[in-house]
């Protein structure tokens, strides 16, 4: 009897796998297809390390990035991206430094991938490395007026 009632449940177990197999998941149905990778054009102009803007044949502004879970892409123009992606990478919950070295000026900022640094020369500071020079800047000057009061 035990026996029996092993292979019942064996067989319904194999069955289901079988069902499993040959029918494909709901979403491959639907489309017949999986989605294409999505990629960064090559005239995409690169506007900070690893965030990229491209205006399409329409003339409509894309911003694209690269994540670890692949490129990500959304309108320039968006409610949400007002601020663009860069400025929200240098929130108030990500917070970078800037310390001169010479004719350059290095960069740190803590992720929640651990701390990030990198170094650009002040010739070639784009728009966001230069927010946050001019704000570090702006903060050190302040606290040494204060220390002279």
């Amino acid at each position: 009897m035990r026996i029996l009632v092993c292979m019942c449940i064996l067989s319904g177990a194999l069955a289901a796998q079988d069902t499993a197999k040959t029918s494909p998941p709901p979403a491959a149905r639907q489309t017949g297809k999986a989605p294409a990778a999505l990629t960064i054009p090559k005239d995409a102009v690169e506007t900070t390390p690893g965030t990229y803007r491209w205006t399409d044949k329409d003339g409509k502004v894309w911003t694209y990035r690269r994540t670890p879970f692949g490129v990500k892409r959304w309108a320039a123009d968006s409610a949400d991206t007002e601020r663009s992606a860069a400025d929200k990478s240098h929130s108030v919950d990500m917070p970078a430094t800037a310390v001169e070295r010479g004719d350059s000026i290095r960069f740190e900022q803590t992720t929640p991938f651990g701390k990030r640094t990198w170094v650009r020369k002040k010739t070639e500071l784009n728009e966001d490395e230069q927010r946050i020079w001019d704000l570090q800047r702006k903060n050190s000057a302040a606290s040494r007026t204060t220390e002279k009061e």
